[in-house]
């Protein structure tokens, strides 16, 4: 009897050792799944989240490439205004220079003029002198 119960021992053993076998596979096999699982899950939060930050970043850099260009845009305009008053500043200068040298040339024109006047005057009155005492002389 004893080798009766020796066998059906055995036999329950083995059949305790199957049923936590499989029970452990079984717990495995749910595990590994749920693992799975919760790692796609975590790992497409991830591809979003980090999708999100490159989004945020891409509408970032957009903002201030148009910031960047709106602001060229004004400094643009700006120098523009600025060179175009230069210019007209420029112009008004050169202007006021040319009237300032015909002036000058006119005054000097006008000086010249009065004493070419007063030479001749001078040498007119230099040769009435000189004719009456050279008809003194001659007389």
């Amino acid at each position: 009897m004893s080798n009766v119960n020796n066998v059906q021992a055995q036999k329950f053993l083995e059949s305790e050792n199957k049923r936590y076998n499989n029970e452990i596979k079984q717990l495995r096999t749910t595990n590994d799944r749920g693992y799975e699982t919760e790692s796609k899950v975590k790992e497409a939060e991830m591809a979003r989240m980090r999708d999100d930050y490159e989004t945020r970043i891409a509408n970032l850099k957009n903002e201030q490439e148009q910031k960047l260009v709106e602001i060229r845009d004004r400094q643009s305009k700006s120098v523009g205004e600025e060179n175009m008053r230069l210019q007209t500043e420029v112009e008004n200068l050169k202007k006021a220079h040319q009237d300032q040298v015909a002036e000058i040339k006119i005054s000097q024109q006008n000086e010249i003029q009065g004493m070419v006047e007063s030479h001749k005057k001078t040498m007119d009155n230099a040769k009435q002198k000189f004719t009456k005492e050279k008809s003194k002389f001659e007389s």
